[in-house]
């Protein structure tokens, strides 16, 4: 999670997977969608995605 030093609303959240299908697999996990339905009431706004490869870095 990051948070913007000019915008003290907005939450960013990144997430790296191994892959999209394991990504798409994790959302049909049943604890992976109760959190989702618990989580959803509690955000407002636009929602966002960005897709990116990963060049590399500490820990990838």
């Amino acid at each position: 999670m990051s948070l913007s030093d000019d915008d003290d609303v907005t939450i960013w959240v990144t997430e790296v997977w191994q892959s999209k299908e394991h990504h798409d697999a994790s959302l049909e996990l049943p604890e992976a969608k109760a959190a989702i339905g618990k989580a959803m009431p509690m955000l407002t706004g636009e929602f966002t995605r960005q897709e990116l490869s990963v060049a590399g870095g500490l820990g990838l």
